[in-house]
């Protein structure tokens, strides 16, 4: 057993095999387990003290079990040795960050377009009404981030532009529904059946629907732009409408600022990868002013 802790979690007894798993969402630690009756499973683990989170968490998974895409099905939920787990069903396939670049661009677009759909699904899932509380404290966030960010010591050279272009657009979640929280390529598998599966689905939560493209641009444009593209067009069956894109803008804008501020914060070795991330959505999004499709959107479809 890798943590004796893990010895508390029923059903312990019949494990076989318990082998670190590579992050899933904000926990941790995660393994996966493989049991003596034949079962492969995903057990993902946070300090006690966030129980709570974490509990909301699993019941939206709970919740998304309808939407008919491949993903991890809920097992068991609880608290041993200081520990919150979450015991989830294992989604067999490889990450869509490996798979992409290997596939035919119309295969990546078609993976794309089930994703932008599944996407879609997610954000029909009803709220409950203590999401909602939580979701309207998104301006205080925010503006904290931001302060966060200015006194951070690893601003980027001529960012007081980007910094003003957020400020003056900070509201409250005009778009409410039930978000993924980290929807990108790295969040996804292709499973052996040549679906598209999601498997982390940990960083749930409520706020603005179009905040969930963040990520599009932050990972999945690093590996393939047919497949972002295609998440566009599958998510709004079409070209999005013109307001959509200032949205995209200030949350790309947002979570660039916000990945620098974090890692400043609690990862100075993933400073510089967060400084380039935030250079490259400067220069897609033209500097975020005006406000039109980032410079990839149709790009490679032409």
């Amino acid at each position: 057993m890798t943590r004796s802790w893990l010895r508390g979690v029923p059903g312990a007894a019949d494990w076989r095999k318990v082998r670190p798993a590579s992050p899933v969402g904000p926990h941790d630690e995660t393994y996966e387990i493989l049991t003596h009756s034949g079962r492969h499973l995903l057990l993902c683990a946070a300090d006690a003290g966030r129980a709570e989170e974490q509990y909301a968490a699993f019941n939206r998974l709970e919740r998304f079990q309808a939407l008919g895409f491949p993903m991890p099905r809920p097992v068991d939920f609880g608290l041993t040795g200081g520990h919150v787990y979450q015991l989830l069903t294992w989604v067999e396939g490889e990450r869509l960050t490996a798979a992409l670049p290997g596939l035919p661009d119309a295969m990546q677009y078609r993976l794309g377009q089930d994703a932008g759909r599944a996407l879609a699904a997610i954000h029909s899932v009803p709220l409950e009404p203590g999401e909602r509380a939580a979701a309207s404290r998104e301006v205080s966030r925010q503006l904290s981030m931001l302060n966060r960010y200015r006194f951070c010591g690893a601003r980027m050279a001529g960012d007081e532009a980007v910094l003003r272009f957020v400020s003056r657009r900070v509201t409250p979640p005009r778009r409410l529904a039930c978000l993924h929280g980290g929807f990108h390529a790295g969040s996804m598998v292709i499973t052996p059946e040549g679906k598209l599966g999601l498997v982390d689905l940990g960083r749930s939560l409520a706020g603005d629907r179009w905040q969930d493209f963040e990520s599009a641009q932050a990972v999945s444009v690093l590996h393939s732009l047919p497949f972002v593209n295609g998440q566009l067009d599958g998510y709004f069956g079409g070209e999005p409408p013109a307001e959509f894109w200032e949205a995209f803008a200030y949350h790309t804008a947002c979570g660039a600022l916000a990945r620098i501020e974090w890692a400043a914060r609690r990862a100075p070795g993933e400073v510089r990868r967060m400084q380039l991330r935030y250079a490259q959505a400067v220069r897609d999004f033209r500097g975020f002013t005006p406000c039109e499709p980032p410079r990839w959107y149709r790009l490679e479809m032409e």
